[in-house]
């Protein structure tokens, strides 16, 4: 609160500030399992799965609602899980007549898991992938403060993803997924704000 209370302070006075995106996080994580069943093969199902289902819990805990994230992994197949991993690996495979134990490691798709999230109402903030579409907007906040906290609430209220790039004096240069584009104006036009595409950069002001 007191970072965000500074950076808005420099806003007011006409200091630029730059604040790094987070844009391009790699979500990964690695877990060891060890299962049992009637087969070797069952057992390395069982254990794929469970791995599958602890690190998306785990990993996605850090950017999203983790009591909402965690009944929604649990109802969810693990066919339709399977879909948020990009790649894994297997370390230390060993395995007998009804066993299977092994250290696996998946990638999770960043934009994947954004949408299957966001659909499913999870509010999450998960940074998107770095070769993800993305344009740029510049918000002209006349009134400051005020008008700054209102497009945060706008934002917020529609699960929008928005990246800060820069505030310098009234402006505030930010990135977004193209795909929020016709949210975001409908979203600004229906708080009262005006917008106009300019050579791509789309400018909003009151």
């Amino acid at each position: 609160m007191k970072f965000l209370t500074y950076k808005l302070l420099l806003l007011l006075f006409g200091v630029a500030v730059f604040v790094p995106a987070s844009f391009g996080a790699n979500l990964s994580g690695s877990i060891s399992v060890n299962e049992t069943s009637d087969t070797a093969a069952n057992a390395k199902i069982n254990a794929v799965n469970s791995a599958r289902r602890q690190i998306l819990s785990g990993v996605l805990s850090q950017y999203s609602n983790k009591d909402a994230l965690n009944e929604l992994i649990k109802n969810t197949s693990n066919d339709d899980l399977m879909n948020l991993v990009s790649s894994s690996s297997v370390a230390n495979e060993q395995m007998s007549s009804n066993s299977y134990s092994a250290k696996i490691t998946m990638n999770i798709d960043n934009d994947v898991t954004k949408k299957w999230l966001t659909e499913n109402n999870v509010q999450n903030w998960i940074p998107l992938a770095e070769n993800s579409e993305r344009f740029t907007v510049l918000m002209v906040v006349s009134n400051g403060i005020q008008d700054w906290a209102e497009l945060k609430r706008v934002v917020r209220d529609d699960n929008i993803e928005i990246e800060t790039q820069s505030i310098v004096g009234n402006q505030i240069v930010a990135k977004m997924p193209l795909t929020y584009r016709t949210k975001f104006t409908a979203a600004v036009k229906n708080a009262g704000w005006k917008f106009a595409d300019n050579g791509g950069v789309l400018q909003i002001w009151k």
